[in-house]
């Protein structure tokens, strides 16, 4: 059984030794680290890892040559430590054969032994720490931004099963440019950039968690110096047509909604043009987020993103919606709009309606026959909040706060602004200062939007006649 310090000679000896062939299997030893050896037999040669206790062949002779020694050397003493512990070494040698770094072989030994966990996992991990402790709508932005929905599911290929601690900051650039590029080729939601951006995000805050729970095997944040996309977007076509509803289109999209034969999205989108929300703000709106046994009608409370509070007073027409709303809803469910049919396998129904139910109704306005069919731009349920802002800000100074004209910035009061916070030093009030001037401007917008409405039939109604 020779021993000697493997170097380029010992290859060469080797290599000569398999052309001439052997008669029996014999061994050769590295002095320079115990454990690492030749196995040459009658077939060809391998490079094993050999000591008392274990022989285990690590990979074929001639797949790895003189540049690889420090290589071998390094990972036989990785596997003599883990020998040690007892542990089995299939895991690190296979990795290692298949291409993987000494360090990332280790990595992948180290998430069989439960020492560490791969992205997926890791990634779990964070969304379910989220959907407790963050507002169910950043969840709901995160879970596809960290491609748990098929969205961007294949633009995670450079990390998909891959342990966290060998996730590097090049492998994350490679995610965002993902995305970048199938914006470029047309294949995602404008040009990607602004998708990229938000996974970048997404990314930063989940490494944030991972960093700070040491049993999931991280030591670095390789999210650290991701940057945003480099990439600026450019000007889309069409884009300088946008621009806010007009009063006679407001009234078109109100008389649309009247013949909405799903009455829950109807009373959604009803919701959301009269109070200028989001989208998802009416969507998930909680039972428990109205009142109606106070001063006003209806006062609905609600929730952003960082846990603050504010609160509308609604108008008569939009007291009304919620009222039907409240008729219609379940008794099982906590949602004012429940979800209209399961998931999957075994669901409890207790959620709210998919909000890609209610955006399919505004599409579905922009289809030969439709509303807006001739728009020069695709319409969605966005543009109702934007036309809110847009047709509202300059009618600001018509309303008083505190005794004074209003700016136009203010309307964040009823878009943005928070009053309250669950913190030890503010609370939340069923009745501010500020509702009066709430529903002063909202009841100016209903008016509005119902001024719209009759125009438009009007204007019906001489085409009909004409």
């Amino acid at each position: 059984m020779p021993s000697e310090h493997f170097s380029g000679h010992t290859l060469t000896k080797v290599r000569n030794i398999i052309k001439k062939g052997v008669t029996a299997p014999f061994l050769y030893r590295d002095k320079d680290t115990s454990g690492l050896a030749i196995r040459v037999t009658k077939s060809g040669a391998n490079w094993y890892f050999s000591t008392r206790e274990q022989n285990l062949l690590i990979a074929p002779f001639t797949s790895l040559g003189l540049d690889d020694l420090p290589l071998l050397r390094e990972l036989v003493v990785a596997l003599k430590k883990e020998a040690a512990r007892g542990r089995p070494l299939d895991v690190m040698i296979s990795a290692f054969a298949a291409g993987h770094s000494v360090i990332d072989a280790g990595h992948l030994h180290a998430v069989e032994h439960g020492d560490g966990v791969t992205w997926e996992v890791a990634r779990d991990y964070y969304l379910e720490w989220a959907a407790i402790n963050k507002n169910r709508d950043t969840v709901r932005g995160y879970r596809s931004a960290l491609g748990v929905t098929p969205g961007l599911h294949d633009d995670f290929a450079p990390i998909h099963g891959k342990p966290i601690a060998s996730i590097t900051t090049s492998d994350l650039a490679r995610v965002r440019n993902n995305i970048i590029q199938r914006g470029k080729n047309g294949e995602a939601k404008g040009q990607g950039i602004r998708q990229a951006n938000l996974t970048v995000a997404a990314i930063k805050a989940c490494f944030t968690y991972m960093i700070n729970n040491p049993d999931l095997g991280l030591t670095s944040n390789p999210s650290r110096e991701l940057s945003k996309a480099l990439e600026k977007a450019r000007v889309v076509a069409g884009s300088e047509h946008k621009r806010a509803l007009t009063q006679l289109e407001l009234g078109a999209l109100w008389h649309a909604l009247l013949s909405c034969r799903n009455e829950t999205v109807r009373l959604i989108l009803q919701l959301q043009l009269l109070t200028g929300q989001r989208r998802f703000t009416p969507t998930s709106a909680m039972k428990t987020a109205i009142q109606t046994d106070g001063p006003y009608d209806c006062v609905w409370s609600m929730e952003d993103k960082a846990h603050h509070w504010r609160k509308l007073p609604l108008p008569p027409l939009a007291a009304s919606v919620v009222a039907q709303a409240l008729r219609l809803t379940r008794p099982d469910s906590d949602y004012l709009f429940p979800k209209q049919r399961p998931r999957r396998t075994g669901d409890d129904m207790n959620g709210h309606i998919n909000e890609r139910t209610v955006s399919d109704k505004i599409e579905e306005m922009r289809l030969p026959g439709g509303v807006f069919e001739l728009m020069p731009w695709n319409v969605a349920t966005h543009d109702l909040r934007k036309s809110f802002t847009t047709i509202v800000k300059p009618k600001m100074s018509s309303f008083e706060l505190a005794g004074r004209p209003m700016e136009p910035k203010e309307i964040v009061m009823i878009t943005h602004a928070n009053e309250g916070r669950q913190s030890v030093s503010e609370k939340i009030y069923d009745r501010n200062v500020y509702l009066d001037t709430k529903m002063a401007i909202l009841l100016w917008w209903q008016d509005y939007v119902m001024d719209g409405y009759r125009l438009y039939c009007e204007q019906m109604s001489m085409k009909k006649a004409a």
